[in-house]
């Protein structure tokens, strides 16, 4: 019978049941036992019927009392020791409680009608005794002395399945004949809660077993922490999930090998009961309360005799021991009397009856509160409705006395019987992760104010004071009331699954330990595999297969994923249509492969003949689908290689499109390349399968060159899509209407340039200048290259920080606003690191770079040419006019090379400010230029307050007019006094040195052309490099910036 498991029926499979599959399915392809099963399996509605069983749990604290087991047939099997007065009356829950009591019929049910009984026994052996505690092996005497009393007590025929202890606790399963050749898969284990959290003085047994081969039962006898203490309840929280987290039982094995290495756990099963000695009391109400308000139900003929005879005896101070040599009653013999002769009416109506004080009492029950806490039994957990007196602490041989002994413990439900089935754990955590997203949502409101803005819009002002007060009247539901919905609910609910409650109630007349034995008896519906059917279906299965398996072909059937309101129309179904791309957006569409032949079949992407032709721009994942992942969870992370699929099982086919490349962006915006590729889907003596994937390519402002992008339309890059030319043209636009520089290029420096202000004085305002919240420009070592270093950025998330330039790059290519583009709750600082990222990329897509390869490589020439001569090197202004002077060929170079500058030096003077004391450098242009004004305006500016001297303007030699470039006239010496700048050697001026170089080296690989050759020796490459950056870090000295910055981009 290990097969059962693996037979899923329609029932078991509602409930969440299993189809595991074993490592050695996988490794069997074709048509071999793992397919015979399979095919089987789909037919298991042929060969399963419904099928009713009832199940009796019972579970007894019997106090390591001798004796105790001579009661156990008179109430677990005849079901005695049952008072309706004090028991609750003995009918089904889910009839009515608010019908009378002549109309409720009692429920009914022989021995020999029940199909499983479970016992829970606690304390068979003195667990408070050091001995047992610490006994390394289980006393078997108890065990036996209780197997042999129940086995008498059963009706004949019905079998041990199952038995477990541990120290105290005792969990015994009888099956009956008619259901014991279905169960399979029986396997049992203890966990121990209790000294040092292992001990097994405390804790519980359980037993998992599979009914009919499709539906997995799990019995958990517990016993759990002692005490009535606020610490005793979180003890006894702490001991239920440590039974729930460590209770394992053994792999369910099946005709093809074990279904889960890691075996079945609390939550896998299909029915759950749980039931023994809990200890849960009732908080917030004295014992002694508890005491009155039951007194007036518990006083009876037999007790109120007792106590007279004892009160008798003590009076007449006898010497005999014959009170101890008679044996205490085990049992109620005569039948209960009740001298009040009330009126016949509801219980649940009557605020003198039973019912309504059990009622009031059980709002305070620990256990209850703690699944209202959701601390405790509260994933699905049910339990029926409680109409019986407090299972705890009675005298010894007393049918409702409780205790009267020195400790004069309270009343409490601490034997409970609970039970779950897995659609009940799922709903719960459905609805635990409804209130969660609830919860979240929530939180978001409030993080953005709404909540407030909600809750003014909630605000009433009217008031009619002859409602006032009505509606919390009606909101009020008495705890009798609240017990009458509870049983509606409940019934409710059980006549849609498949378990029914029939009865719930304790054995008062029990009198042989200080707790009272209570029991339920439950109706299980399910699908069970009829054998004979089975072997049917199989026998026709293995005719099918075997006739297959000569015509047995590998075959796969490809299916394309369609999106959202994507209509096929005249498309061909096999293509895979992307859509519109966009630079730099990943576009994903994907495939169903499945497998749909009588044979394995392995299929491999097809590579193509030159690696060069290989498309860059898509990329393939393949995936077994979660129903056809391996045992050993393979996963497909490539189109290489070959892949092979059983019959029967599914792959997805991811297809991401990211066109990232500039070469492919420049062909694409040109229209010389198209989004087309053909996927050839090889499968290994099978058919081979064609599919093409094509998409409709969005212009983008990257690739383009300096001059191209001065003739953009103003809507932007994506409008030439409807162009009949495919690149900006200025055929048509007058000199005067023709741009300066790239309108992308003059918002990225504008709005980088603002940005950086914004995030300085917002990052001064925020966080000061501590040493814990260092600004990301003083971190080191990277700091000095702020914001275009990677290593500084504060936005490290790669998913975020994709999404973020997607965005950019699509203002960018619509002329969309660079600010708004962003949510408002993202700092400045992050989207200041955003626009760098783009501006860099942007200034690396340029197809001749702002200084082309010509013209870098005239000006390398004469910069080796004045080192050969050793001529006296230029100061900074007279390389400023040399780099202009050599620009001034082109006036979109010039103005995109002064663009981005500028934007330096303003990014300079926010993060390393120049010292107020620093005197401008001198030059032999100074010298012939200057003029008394410009001295006494010099002088004018020392004498200003320090926050006015805000850096100037550069030189006039520094700006461009029209395109064309005035310099000075210079004497041929260049030779100049200077003396030591005592500022060049602080702190503040070795900062912004630092910062200087740093962006200079940065810019000087993407504002010089890619295409300029670049020596191979080290030594030659480096003095290359200091030369780039020599042209570029004299627009970064110690020089003011105009905050508006350089005109030019419209």
């Amino acid at each position: 019978m290990s097969a059962n498991s693996q037979q899923t029926s329609p029932t078991a499979s509602e409930h969440g049941g299993h189809e595991s599959e074993s490592a050695e399915e996988r490794e069997h392809p074709g048509l071999d036992v793992l397919s015979l099963s399979r095919a089987v399996r789909k037919r298991r509605a042929e060969y399963t019927r419904k099928r009713n069983i009832r199940v009796k749990i019972g579970t007894w604290n019997v106090a390591s009392i001798s004796g105790t087991e001579k009661d156990i047939g008179k109430w677990f099997v005849q079901g005695e020791g049952v008072s309706e007065k004090l028991s609750g009356p003995k009918f089904a829950p889910e009839e009515s409680p608010d019908s009378t009591a002549g109309k409720t019929a009692p429920f009914h049910c022989s021995p020999e009608e029940i199909d499983l009984y479970a016992l829970g026994l606690q304390e068979i052996v003195d667990v408070s005794s050091p001995a047992e505690a610490l006994r390394p092996y289980a006393d078997p005497a108890p065990s036996k002395r209780w197997k042999e009393a129940v086995h008498k007590a059963l009706p004949r025929g019905y079998k041990l399945v199952s038995e477990i202890q541990l120290i105290g606790l005792l969990l015994l399963i009888y099956a009956s004949p008619a259901i014991d050749e279905s169960i399979s898969s029986v396997s049992s284990t203890s966990v121990g809660t209790g000294l040092m959290g292992y001990m097994g003085n405390k804790g519980a047994v359980a037993t998992r077993l599979v009914l009919g081969e499709t539906t997995r039962l799990v019995f958990v006898n517990s016993h759990l922490a002692a005490g009535s203490d606020k610490n005793s309840v979180e003890r006894r929280n702490w001991d239920s999930s440590q039974i729930v987290q460590r209770t394992r039982f053994e792999p369910i094995e099946s005709d093809i090998g074990a279904s889960d290495e890691s075996g079945d756990a609390i939550g896998d099963e299909d029915f759950i009961f749980w039931f023994g000695d809990l200890n849960y009391r009732l908080d917030d109400i004295p014992g002694e309360d508890v005491r009155q308000v039951l007194a007036r139900h518990t006083v009876n003929a037999y007790d109120k005799a007792r106590q007279e005879k004892q009160a008798a005896a003590h009076d007449q101070e006898s010497d005999t021991d014959s009170d101890e040599d008679k044996p205490h009653p085990s049992s109620l013999e005569e039948e209960d009397t009740n001298p009040v002769t009330d009126e016949e009416i509801d219980p649940h109506n009557d605020p003198a009856s039973l019912q309504t004080t059990i009622s009031s009492l059980l709002p305070h029950d620990q256990l209850r509160l703690q699944q209202r806490k959701g601390t405790a039994f509260h994933k699905g957990w049910r339990e029926g409705h409680i109409s019986f007196l407090p299972t705890y602490k009675y005298d010894v041989g007393s049918v409702a006395t409780f205790d009267s002994s020195e400790k004069y413990r309270g009343p409490s439900w601490c034997d409970r019987i609970l039970y779950r089935t897995r659609r009940d754990k799922l709903k719960h955590e459905q609805l635990d992760q409804e209130a969660a997203e609830a919860r979240k949502r929530d939180e978001e409101m409030k993080a953005r104010g709404l909540d407030k803005a909600v809750a003014d819009d909630n605000v009433l002002f009217e008031y009619d004071p002859d409602t006032d007060g009505a509606q919390s009247g009606e909101e009020y539901i008495s705890d009798e009331d609240q017990g009458e919905e509870d049983a509606a609910s409940i019934a409710s609910h059980e006549s849609q699954d498949a378990i029914h409650l029939d009865h719930y109630l304790s054995h008062q007349g029990i009198l042989s330990s200080d707790h009272k034995p209570i029991d339920a008896i439950f109706t299980l519906t399910f699908d069970a595999v009829n054998p004979q059917l089975k072997s049917k279906v199989h026998q026709e299965v293995a005719r099918e297969l075997d006739k297959a398996e000569n015509e047995a072909r590998p075959g796969l059937t490809v299916v394309v994923d369609r999106y959202g309101n994507e209509k096929l129309g005249d498309k061909d179904p096999n293509a895979v249509d992307l859509g519109d791309v966009a630079f730099h957006l990943p576009v994903h569409r994907s495939l169903t492969i499945a497998n749909t032949s009588g044979t394995s079949a392995t299929f491999s992407f097809a590579e193509r003949h030159s690696d060069t032709e290989k498309p860059k721009w898509l990329d393939l994942h393949v995936t077994r689908s979660a129903e056809s992942t391996s045992h050993d969870g393979e996963t497909i992370a490539s189109s290489t290689g070959n892949h092979t699929l059983h019959p029967g099982e599914v792959a997805n086919v991811d297809i991401t499109a990211r066109v990232h490349d500039i070469e492919h962006v420049r062909l694409l915006n040109i229209r010389k390349v198209k989004l087309e590729e053909i996927l050839v889907l090889h499968v290994d003596s099978g058919r081979d399968h064609f599919i093409s994937v094509f998409g409709n390519w969005l212009p983008t402002s990257f690739g383009f060159s300096v001059d191209e992008l001065t003739c953009m339309p103003e809507e932007g890059a994506r409008t030439l899509a409807k162009s009949d030319v495919p690149h900006p043209s200025c055929a048509d636009r007058s000199p005067e209407v023709r741009l300066s520089a790239p309108r992308e290029l003059f918002r990225l420096t504008e709005a980088i340039s603002e940005l950086t202000e914004r995030a300085v004085a917002e990052w001064s305002m925020t966080n000061g200048e501590s040493e814990e919240h260092k600004a990301p420009w003083t971190r080191e070592p990277s700091g000095a290259s702020w914001p275009f270093q990677p290593d500084t950025w504060t936005l490290k998330d790669p998913q975020d920080r994709a999404a973020q330039l997607v965005l950019v790059y699509e203002a960018l290519d619509t002329n969309g606003s660079l600010t708004s583009v962003f949510a408002p709750e993202v700092p400045s600082l992050h989207r200041l690191e955003i626009l760098s990222e783009t501006l860099l990329t942007f200034l690396n897509s340029l197809r001749d770079g702002i200084v082309t390869a010509s013209v870098w490589q005239d000006m390398e020439q004469q910069m080796i040419a004045r080192e050969k001569s050793r001529a006296p090197p230029l100061n900074w202004e007279e390389t400023q006019a040399w780099v202009l002077e050599n620009l001034s060929y082109s006036p979109a170079h010039s103005v995109s090379f002064t663009f981005v500058t500028f934007m330096l030096a303003r990014i300079a003077n926010e993060v390393a400010p120049v010292p107020s004391t620093a005197p401008r450098p001198s030059s032999s242009s100074s010298k012939h230029g200057k003029t008394q004004e410009s001295s006494n305006e010099s002088a004018d500016k020392q004498s200003e307050p320090a926050e006015l001297q805000s850096p100037t303007p550069a030189s006039a030699a520094a700006f461009i007019s029209g395109g064309t470039f005035r310099r000075k006239n210079r004497s041929t010496s260049t030779s100049t006094t200077t003396t030591t700048d005592p500022v060049a050697t602080k702190p503040s001026a070795v900062r912004r040195q630092a910062v200087e170089t740093a962006l200079s080296s940065i810019f000087a690989r993407v504002l010089i052309s890619a295409t300029a050759s670049m020596p191979s020796k080290e030594k030659e490459r480096r003095a290359s490099e200091e030369r780039r950056r020599a042209i570029i870090e004299p627009f970064l000295k110690m020089i003011g910036v105009d905050d508006r910055g350089p005109s030019g981009g419209r």
